[in-house]
């Protein structure tokens, strides 16, 4: 008998501690189901508009030009702003040429990227960016070789070898930062890996340097420019209010 009557008594005891368990989660799951995020607000359609264009050069191609012997670059910039997506492209030139003891070599041509990038900075009016994107990048140009041989027979000899219409193409994965130093004129630079080059038309001899890309026996590689642009505004920018 009081065996029975412990075994209901702890019964009860259990009993009502697991329905103040399940009371206190059930008025817990109630609470958690009351609180309900506040929506994003929706971008506005009228926010994709274009507000201005930037438009610049590459320092780095012009201090090349100042100090180097080799090669003349020159490359423009230009990007269009929809919100936080930038397209963006640039144009370039080059000459390139080098001699050795048996060799002279020349390279002329132009190359062109095309891409978007999307901004990673919020809530600016000022335009300053931190960029990340991809691009499309091609070149243009014709290059030629002089080289002196020796023949067993006919002895010393010059040999003009030319590549009239090469192309190259390729693809980058840029970053970027842009800051505004003065009113509408911006500084920054641009870091891109190029990848998955490809040659057509090299069929006189080995491509030796693509405009824009640099030496052709590498696929891929890493570049750096430095580029000082201005901004033509034709609309006020509008910036969305912090989600609170």
């Amino acid at each position: 008998m009081r065996l029975i009557l412990s075994c209901l008594f702890f019964s009860l005891i259990s009993f009502s501690v697991f329905g103040q368990r399940t009371g206190s989660n059930a008025e817990v799951d109630s609470a958690e189901q009351k609180i309900v995020e506040p929506e994003r607000p929706k971008v506005p359609k009228s926010f994709f508009i274009p507000t201005g264009i930037r438009i610049g050069t590459d320092l780095v191609a012009l201090g090349v030009n100042a100090f180097g012997n080799n090669r003349q670059r020159y490359e423009f910039q230009a990007d269009v702003d929809f919100h936080r997506i930038y397209l963006i492209g640039s144009y370039g030139i080059n000459q390139y040429q080098i001699s050795g003891e048996n060799f002279e070599y020349s390279n002329d041509g132009n190359y062109f990227r095309i891409g978007l990038e999307a901004n990673f900075l919020k809530f600016d009016p000022d335009y300053n960016t931190l960029t990340f994107g991809l691009r499309y990048a091609r070149a243009n140009y014709s290059e030629s070789l002089t080289t002196n041989m020796t023949s067993p027979i006919y002895g010393p000899y010059e040999e003009s070898l030319n590549n009239e219409t090469v192309s190259a193409r390729w693809f980058e994965m840029t970053t970027g930062l842009r800051v505004m130093v003065l009113k509408n004129l911006y500084m920054g630079y641009t870091f891109r890996i190029q990848l998955n080059r490809k040659l057509f038309d090299a069929s006189s001899f080995r491509s030796y340097d693509i405009p824009g890309f640099g030496r052709a026996e590498f696929k891929n590689r890493w570049t750096f420019n430095y580029y000082l642009t201005y901004r033509i505004p034709w609309k006020e920018k509008q910036v969305m209010e912090r989600s609170r």
